[in-house]
C-alpha cells in the first residue's frame, strides 16, 4: 500500500515539475523584458536599461510613418536598430540618451526653394540652419524652410515637427548634406514624434545618400550664450566687468541638459570667441556626490559611484569631442578629468586649507551650506531632511573649488559656467578674503543660453 503511494506520489510530483517548467518557460521572455527595465550592474558600471527597449518592427501603428522608413531600409539591405522610449520616460531621460550620439543624432530640414522645388538638408539635429546664408547657395532663388504644418500636410505625418527623418530617397527629395557628420561612426535619428529612435552605421548610411550633394550647409548654433551676473533672485543682467584674460576653465557637470550637443556648441563658440586656451574640467569626481545623493534607497558604495561616474566621463567626451573642434586652432581645449586632479598634492592641500576655511570662517560656511540648500532642492528625492545629505553637498563644492584652485595655480584665467555658482561669484568679488589666493584670482563669468528663431527668417538680417 504504501509502495502505491509513494508511486503515486512520485507521478504526481513529475507532473507538477513538468507543469512548472512549461509555465516557466512560458513566462521567460517577459521575465526578460521585465528584467531589462530594472537596474544591471555590469562590473563596476550601471546602465538604465529602460529608456531604450528594442521593439519588433511589426509592432508598431501601421499607418505610421516608422514602417515606411523599415520598409524602405530593407529595401536597401542596411542594417539597423529601432529603439522606443517607454511613455514613463520622461524628456531629461530621453535627451540624455540620445546626447550619446553628440553630432551623430540628424534630422532633415525641408526647405523650399524660389516657391516651386522642396529640397532637403540634413544636418546634425544640434544646429539650426541659417536661412540667410542658405540663400547664397541657390541664389539667385529665394529660400524658406517649411513650417511644421507644411510639413505635416506634405507628408502625410501624424505628428507635427519641423523637421523629418534624413532619408531624401523616402520623400523623393534632391538632398543635401552637411559634411560635418563625415566624421561619425554611428548616427540615428528620430521618428514619430521623438518615441522611436533609429541607429545605424555611417557606412550604411552614407550608401543610402549616393546621389546626395555634400555641400557646407550654413549652420549656427541653436543657442545664444551670453555672459550674465545675478543681482537677485529674479533678474538677470549683463556682465560689464569681465576679464580680458587669454585662458579659462569650462566647468562641466555630467548628466546636466546644460552640456548636451545643442548647448554644449554655444558655449563652445562664445569660448572661441574670447579665450585662445580652455581647460575643459570635467565632473567626473564629484559626480559620485551627485550618485550617492541620487541612489535614493539604494545603497550605493562610494567606490561604485566613482568608476560610473568615471565612465559617464569618458562616454561624454568621446561624444561630444567634435563638439570643440579639434582642428580649430582659434582656441586649444584641453580636457581634464577632476578624479585625476584629485589624486595629486596640490588637491589635497588646497582642500585642506578650504576645509579650515570651512570651519573657522562664519561667513563662509553660510555660502557654502546656502549652495547645499539650494542643489539638493533641485531633485525631489534630494529634499528630504538629512544632516548627510548637506554634508555630501558641501563636500561637493569644497571638492570642485579645490580642483578650480589646482587648474588656477598657474597663472590668472576665467572659470566659465552655464548657471549659478554663486560663492565663485563671492570669491572673485573678494568677499572671502581668507579663501585660497589662486581662487580669488579666477573671473567667473556666469552663462545665460537663450534658445534662437530661426524659422521662416529667408533674408532678414536679424536672422
Amino acid at each position: 500500500m504504501k509502495a502505491a503511494i509513494a508511486a503515486k506520489a512520485e507521478v504526481v510530483g513529475k507532473v507538477e515539475m513538468a507543469a512548472k517548467a512549461k509555465q516557466k518557460a512560458a513566462m521567460a521572455p517577459k521575465a526578460k523584458q521585465e528584467a531589462a527595465q530594472r537596474w544591471t550592474t555590469l562590473g563596476h558600471e550601471r546602465e538604465v536599461i529602460t529608456p531604450c527597449l528594442q521593439i519588433p518592427s511589426e509592432t508598431f501603428d501601421a499607418d505610421g510613418l516608422l514602417p515606411r522608413i523599415l520598409s524602405f531600409l530593407n529595401e536597401k539591405k542596411i542594417k539597423y536598430r529601432v529603439s522606443r522610449f517607454s511613455p514613463s520616460c520622461d524628456e531629461r531621460e530621453i535627451e540624455l540618451e540620445l546626447s550619446r550620439l553628440g553630432m551623430g543624432l540628424l534630422e532633415g530640414v525641408p526647405v523650399e526653394v524660389s516657391g516651386e522645388r522642396v529640397v532637403l538638408a540634413i544636418i546634425p539635429a544640434a544646429l539650426a540652419i541659417d536661412p540667410r546664408d542658405l540663400s547664397t547657395l541657390f541664389a539667385p532663388g529665394e529660400v524658406r524652410i517649411l513650417n511644421s504644418s507644411e510639413i505635416s500636410q506634405r507628408f502625410l505625418l501624424k505628428h507635427s515637427t519641423n523637421t523629418i527623418p534624413p532619408l531624401g530617397g523616402l520623400f523623393g527629395l534632391e538632398t543635401f548634406v552637411s559634411p560635418l557628420i563625415e566624421q561619425r561612426h554611428t548616427i540615428g535619428f528620430i521618428v514619430d514624434s521623438r518615441s522611436t529612435l533609429i541607429t545605424l552605421e555611417a557606412s550604411p548610411f552614407h550608401r543610402i545618400l549616393c546621389n546626395a550633394s555634400a555641400i557646407p550647409i550654413p549652420t549656427r548654433s541653436k543657442y545664444r550664450a551670453r555672459p550674465f551676473s545675478t543681482i537677485s533672485k529674479y533678474q538677470t543682467i549683463a556682465t560689464p566687468g569681465r576679464k580680458e584674460l587669454k585662458r579659462c576653465i569650462l566647468g562641466v557637470s555630467l548628466e546636466s541638459s546644460e552640456f548636451y550637443p545643442a548647448k554644449l556648441i554655444a558655449i563652445t563658440n562664445w569660448i572661441r570667441r574670447h579665450y585662445a586656451d580652455c581647460d575643459v574640467m570635467v565632473g567626473d569626481g564629484v559626480h559620485r556626490i551627485t550618485l550617492l545623493l541620487d541612489s535614493g534607497e539604494t545603497l550605493v558604495e562610494e567606490t561604485e559611484a566613482l568608476e560610473r561616474s568615471k565612465w559617464l566621463a569618458r562616454d561624454w567626451t568621446y561624444s561630444n569631442l567634435s563638439s570643440f573642434n579639434p582642428m580649430d586652432f582659434s582656441c586649444r581645449f584641453n580636457f581634464v578629468f577632476m578624479a585625476e586632479i584629485q589624486k595629486t598634492n596640490d588637491y589635497i592641500t588646497y582642500y585642506n586649507q578650504l576645509l579650515a576655511f570651512f570651519r573657522d570662517d562664519r561667513e563662509f560656511q553660510h555660502s557654502v551650506e546656502a549652495f547645499a540648500s539650494a542643489f539638493l532642492s533641485r531633485k525631489p528625492s534630494r529634499q528630504v531632511p538629512s544632516k548627510n545629505n548637506i554634508d555630501l553637498s558641501c563636500r561637493y563644492l569644497l571638492e570642485e573649488l579645490a580642483v578650480i584652485g589646482c587648474l588656477a595655480q598657474s597663472s590668472p584665467c576665467a572659470f566659465v559656467y552655464p548657471g549659478s555658482l554663486t560663492l565663485m561669484k563671492e570669491i572673485a568679488g573678494g568677499l572671502h578674503p581668507s579663501a585660497p589666493a589662486c581662487l580669488q584670482q579666477v573671473d567667473y563669468v556666469e552663462l545665460r543660453l537663450k534658445r534662437r528663431s530661426f524659422l521662416n527668417q529667408s533674408n532678414s538680417p536679424n536672422g
